[in-house]
């Protein structure tokens, strides 16, 4: 044969069988349209998980020393317990880069406080200011847009600001060589304009400072051991075993800071993993990552399985052509290869749709989501996405009833005979079932981890932070807080004013080294530290439970007291705690009362132990608690009051508990998007379900006119026809529920503070699904069992 007839006969066959598969789906409507766009629903889906995944596996791996990078982490002991931290001395950077010669560069990083920055003609703007050394840039190859890379932060009075912050700053004027001021009194010259940070980095930095301004203010930072609160990063050289240096790094304090200092150590850990793990290196947002492409599965495969039902259900239909196509000669091959085309032709109508779907809903996917995702049609890795989901559900949904179909025997068709025995009728029931088992257990789950985070939101925190106002300590503020104090009480509005070194629902200064008469030498607690002043408990409604707390009568004496909490004071003794003395850095402490354990940090943790002072430290928030009744009024007396005594400051207030919820805003719209997806499950199933029974019915329609003919009532034909498939409902609620159990038992052992499993969240769920397949059901074998049983007879 000549290669041109080859061509013409494939050529030809191909055209063929694209008119057959489109004369199907005509044919087919209803069918084709649960196809469809079951298919497409959940593609969708697949695609904007799969699109956010990409996202957050991306992070930090887009630098050209990606593989060389790492942060530096302290190793520090205590409650006889190894706990990785990112925090550092301020010398531990220098000592790294001389001692080692394995690291090729490193730089100091200052990521914490917030300062105004304040340009000369009156512009302002609370931004992060961030101290980096001046190799911070070649380390990370931040790209300057103006400025010499390599001298731009040598001046230790210099700034680089990003892109983006020049324009808000200075619009369209060249901003290289003007003069800004941090905190109104430090002026620093713009020696750089750099790149916008990527979204997908740990390194979103708008401002960079040079780290020798903060050695200048603070000597402290070249000799001190003890302050623990910078960051560090290195890059290593090409081919330098991690392993082993980490191993070296493991004596560091012993090796160059004191001998007996054997409770610290250092290790490098991977900048590309800071995003997706914790330190000890278990999962962070990789959590989510998998949990989120589970579910990406999990609906993928529903939508799959609606494809196989309905195409194995329908087999019937096309007895008669398989038959006759292999009578003249078709191999089975070849008709395997036509129907997986089918297949493939039907997921790329579905995937057409898809896009659009997705492209649809890809702003709230975004607002969820807290991102900024784009279907970049450039690049190259999303087509790959695009590509791999459509030949993936092309295949999963085509495979099984292409080889299914192909073994009809044409003699037994042609012959009228084409019953498929049970093995198709099974296999429907299997899919059927899994269906339903992945969406009860995703309801579920979802259902649980919306009653957990729930729970935590609304949980006694043992303080209230309602109705509470914070602002931020700037400027002369803390020179003149009794002055600030006293005008905010004026107005009735204000029912009380104190101040603190922390967020009562944030306190991170944290440390070790504690004595008290009886203590085990070898039981070393990580005790938290935070400062509140005489108003302290009574703006939160703390609550005492034993002696007092801070006085002005008592402001001598109260200089060396502290206030600890319940927890602490179990672990100083058995009885009462009044009176003992507490040794920290040296200093002898007296406590004066225990105050009743309330939440200081993120709810989910367990409370530990926490010592209160009065004085001797930095007082950063004002707190004011305002009538509930007179909010408005209030807020513009401390905004005028703080502006009267502050006027280079802008005054960034914010309710305490606006603050929590910002913290805990992450598991929320991780709630709501597992919600939203887990219903989406349930409605494919449904829709599968819809299109499985409609054809059902139609296919026992001379069946049902028998019945008729002989007594069955409606209400019968319906019990019975409902009875095949809620069965199988019944099957998926015994197989999900206990798993769904055993994998949120789990999961909520995470929590110190957790709801009891919720039976009735499992019962709820089975009953509302089995009535929802139970309805669905019935409804389509009422359509058939209501029909004339004379035409139901006739019925071919």
């Amino acid at each position: 044969m000549k290669k041109e007839e080859i061509y013409f006969n494939t050529r030809s066959m191909i055209l063929t069988n694209l008119k057959i598969a489109y004369r199907n789906l005509i044919r087919s409507k209803g069918y084709s349209f649960i196809n469809i766009f079951g298919l497409a629903f959940g593609m969708a889906v697949t695609i904007l998980l799969l699109l956010w995944v990409s996202f957050e596996l991306s992070w930090d791996k887009f630098y050209p020393n990606t593989n060389n990078l790492y942060q530096v982490v302290c190793r520090q002991t205590w409650d006889g317990a190894k706990h990785p931290m990112p925090n550092l001395p301020g010398p531990l950077i220098d000592v790294l880069k001389e001692k080692y010669p394995e690291v090729k560069m490193a730089a100091n990083v200052n990521t914490w406080g917030q300062s105004v920055l304040k340009k000369c003609d009156g512009f302002e703007q609370n931004i992060h200011i961030n101290h980096v050394d001046p190799n911070f840039l070649k380390l990370f190859s931040i790209k300057l847009l103006r400025g010499d890379a390599t001298t731009a932060l040598n001046d230790p009075r210099s700034i680089v600001l990003s892109e983006k912050m020049a324009k808000v700053m200075f619009e369209n004027d060249d901003p290289i060589g003007k003069i800004l001021t941090i905190d109104n009194k430090t002026a620093l010259k713009v020696t750089g304009i750099m790149e916008n940070p990527a979204e997908n980095t740990i390194l979103k930095f708008s401002c960079l400072v040079p780290f020798e301004l903060l050695r200048m203010d603070n000597e402290g930072l070249r000799t001190s051991w003890g302050n623990h609160s910078y960051f560090g990063f290195a890059e290593v050289n090409e081919g330098v075993n991690v392993d082993s240096l980490n191993k070296k790094l493991n004596n560091f304090f012993v090796n160059h800071v004191e001998k007996t200092d054997s409770l610290r150590s250092l290790f490098l850990f991977p900048v590309s993993k800071v995003h997706l793990y914790f330190f000890d290196g278990s999962e962070k947002v990789m959590k989510q990552v998998k949990l989120f492409s589970i579910i990406a599965i999990f609906i993928l495969l529903i939508a799959c399985f609606n494809f196989m039902n309905l195409s194995t259900a329908r087999a019937a239909k096309r007895a008669k052509e398989i038959g006759l196509k292999k009578t003249v000669g078709a191999s089975r091959g070849r008709l395997i290869a036509q129907f997986m085309g089918e297949s493939l032709l039907v997921t790329f109508i579905s995937m057409n749709f898809a896009l659009i779907f997705a492209k649809l809903l890809l702003p709230y996917f975004n607002s969820m989501m807290d991102r900024n995702l784009q279907f970049d049609y450039s690049s190259v890795q999303f087509w790959l996405l695009i590509v791999g989901v459509t030949l993936v559900t092309g295949i999963l949904s085509g495979a099984y009833p292409a080889f299914y179909l192909t073994k009809f025997r044409p003699i037994n068709v042609l012959k009228g005979n084409t019953s498929r025995g049970k093995g198709g009728a099974r296999f429907r029931e299997v899919l059927v079932v899994l269906q339903y088992s992945l969406s009860i257990a995703l309801v579920v789950c979802t259902l649980v981890v919306s009653l957990q985070i729930r729970y935590l939101q609304k949980m006694d925190m043992g303080m209230d932070i309602h109705n509470v106002v914070s602002v931020p300590l700037t400027g002369t503020f803390r020179e003149k807080h009794d002055v600030i104090r006293q005008q905010l009480l004026e107005d009735p509005s204000i029912q009380s004013v104190s101040y603190g070194a922390h967020m009562p629902c944030n306190v991170y200064y944290n440390g070790w080294g504690n004595e008290w008469e009886g203590k085990d030498p070898n039981y070393n607690p990580l005790v938290s530290y935070t400062i509140g002043d005489y108003n302290f408990l009574k703006t939160f409604k703390i609550q005492m439970a034993e002696g007092r707390y801070f006085s002005e009568e008592f402001e001598k004496s109260d200089s060396t007291a502290i206030v600890i909490n319940q927890t602490f004071a179990k672990m100083v003794s058995k009885g009462s705690v009044i009176g003992m003395i507490i040794k920290n850095n040296g200093t002898n402490y007296h406590i004066v009362g225990v105050v009743k354990d309330f939440n200081f940090t993120h709810i989910s943790n367990k409370i530990g132990p926490l010592m209160m002072y009065s004085s001797g430290g930095s007082l950063d928030y004002m707190f004011v608690r305002v009538n509930p009744n007179n909010k408005g009024k209030a807020n513009a007396t401390i905004q005028r009051v703080c502006s009267l005594n502050n006027p280079d400051f802008p005054v960034n207030s914010i309710f305490v508990d606006d603050y929590l919820s910002y913290m805990y805003k992450g598991d929320q719209k991780s709630m709501t998007i597992l919600l939203y997806f887990s219903v989406l499950a349930l409605i494919i199933s449904s829709l599968g379900l819809i299109g499985l029974a409609s054809f059902m019915a139609e296919e026992r329609t001379k069946e049902i006119g028998v019945r008729k003919i002989m007594g069955a009532s409606v209400t019968s034909l319906v019990s019975l026809f409902s009875y095949d498939f809620t069965k199988w409902v019944l099957l998926s609620n015994i197989i999900a529920l206990p798993l769904a159990w055993y994998f949120m038992k789990g999961w909520l052992q995470g929590f110190a503070y957790r709801i009891p499993m919720p039976w009735w969240v499992f019962a709820a769920v089975a009953a509302f699904v089995f009535v929802i397949a139970f309805l669905t059901v019935s409804y389509q074998s009422y359509r058939a069992a209501s029909q004339n049983p004379v035409i139901s007879i006739k019925y071919e």
